[in-house]
């Protein structure tokens, strides 16, 4: 089974494709998803960024896609900038995303929410087994953001990740919904 079988195996058939003129050149394109994780919400990944290779801070390399699942499909062109500009950002840097970190949103997504930051997470709405491919090649770690408010960056720089990241266990499938209220 090769990394999209495994996507496709876990999220159904991709239902929709979008290519970028620059991330071609790296053999990266997106891939849209419906009704997965749930019905009636979308997931859009990479594929092809696996082939490059991502330093993790410890100095060990890892291999690496790209997702966010959402249920508002009117904001997948601000899903799809997003994930391109953390596609570039990885690609330019060889640095690896670390799970219980954030970033700040670029300004031109999700503007009409109040959403402040992307955090890194593991996709854990998302069978067990989604969770890491072993290939013949090499191993596929997934990476999910979820896009968080102000307060909850507060909490995480106040309680730590692994705190917040029960609290995102507990929220079932409220991060889906990009119209969300803060956890904290």
């Amino acid at each position: 089974m090769n990394y999209l079988e495994h996507l496709e195996s876990h999220c159904g058939e991709f239902t929709n494709q979008f290519e970028t003129e620059d991330l071609l050149e790296q053999a990266v394109q997106f891939l849209q998803f419906d009704d997965s994780p749930t019905t009636d919400t979308f997931t859009i990944s990479t594929l092809g960024l696996h082939w490059h290779t991502l330093q993790n801070e410890d100095e060990t390399y890892t291999h690496q896609e790209l997702l966010l699942s959402f249920k508002q499909k009117r904001l997948y062109e601000d899903v799809l900038e997003l994930l391109w500009q953390l596609t570039m950002h990885a690609l330019e840097t060889h640095h690896a995303f670390k799970l219980g970190e954030y970033f700040e949103l670029p300004p031109n997504v999700f503007k009409r929410l109040k959403f402040s930051s992307i955090y890194v997470a593991t996709p854990f709405y998302f069978d067990e087994s989604f969770l890491v491919y072993e290939g013949d090649e090499q191993t596929v770690i997934p990476v999910w953001f979820i896009p968080i408010f102000p307060s909850e960056e507060s909490f995480i720089e106040a309680h730590g990740a692994e705190r917040f990241n029960e609290l995102l266990y507990k929220a079932d499938y409220v991060l889906l919904d990009l119209k969300r209220k803060p956890l904290v």
